[in-house]
């Protein structure tokens, strides 16, 4: 009889995981505001100063930039565990996939990651956000798609340009003014409009643009 050696589990993380399924962006006076998560519980609300939005900005359109070139081939991992081609099955198939990878790793071989208040990471094709007190309620590690980062860049600039021009009434103080966003944010219904989720056939549609530009994009790199 064979004698199996035993397996050590893998370690887990020890602060929550979100993955960003829907995201809402807007404006409280000096600060940029992300509410996102599933639409079937409260969402993480996150609260960005004025003083942080121009590098932090860039960073994250620079993660997802980075993020998207393992993404593309990453698919067929993404949907290895849906049942069907139904929109939803295939979003809770994906969330699956990303919940069961070694982030811990990822957070850990980035550095500061539990040491930095804000943090990103590129890993597993999408783009990894810590974020703690004043940004977060709590630390939080919140996972985005880099085609839905892509698709959020009009609004995060347009919410970006908002919150300076409120300046003007935030608070001085920035951890008491993301405090108060904060907790106005999250008294707000989730979501505070209706969402409209988009038929297969338009999702499609969307993620085939998508794939033209980041073809097109990868192949100016390749030709300069």
């Amino acid at each position: 009889m064979t004698k199996r050696k035993a397996t050590r589990p893998r370690p887990r993380l020890s602060i929550p995981v979100v993955v960003a399924d829907a995201t809402e962006v807007g404006v409280s006076p000096g600060a940029l505001m992300i509410r996102t998560g599933s639409l079937t519980s409260p969402p993480t609300v996150a609260a960005l100063p004025v003083e942080l939005l121009d590098g932090f900005l860039r960073q994250v359109q620079a993660a997802a930039r980075a993020a998207e070139e393992d993404y593309w081939s990453l698919i067929p991992a993404f949907r290895a565990g849906a049942r069907s081609e139904d929109n939803t099955e295939l979003a809770r198939a994906k969330e699956q996939w990303l919940r069961a990878q070694p982030w811990n790793t990822a957070l850990d071989n980035g550095g500061g990651a539990n040491h930095h208040p804000l943090f990103l990471v590129e890993y597993a094709g999408h783009v990894g956000l810590v974020a703690a007190a004043p940004f977060t309620r709590a630390r939080t590690l919140v996972i985005f798609d880099p085609l839905q980062l892509h698709r959020l860049a009009p609004a995060l600039l347009k919410a970006a340009s908002g919150a300076a021009q409120g300046m003007s009434e935030a608070n001085p103080r920035v951890s008491v003014r993301l405090a108060r966003a904060r907790q106005e944010w999250t008294a707000m219904p989730w979501p505070a409009t209706p969402l409209t989720l988009p038929t297969q056939q338009q999702a499609e549609a969307v993620i085939s643009e998508l794939r033209t530009d980041f073809l097109r994009r990868s192949l100016f790199v390749e030709e300069r």
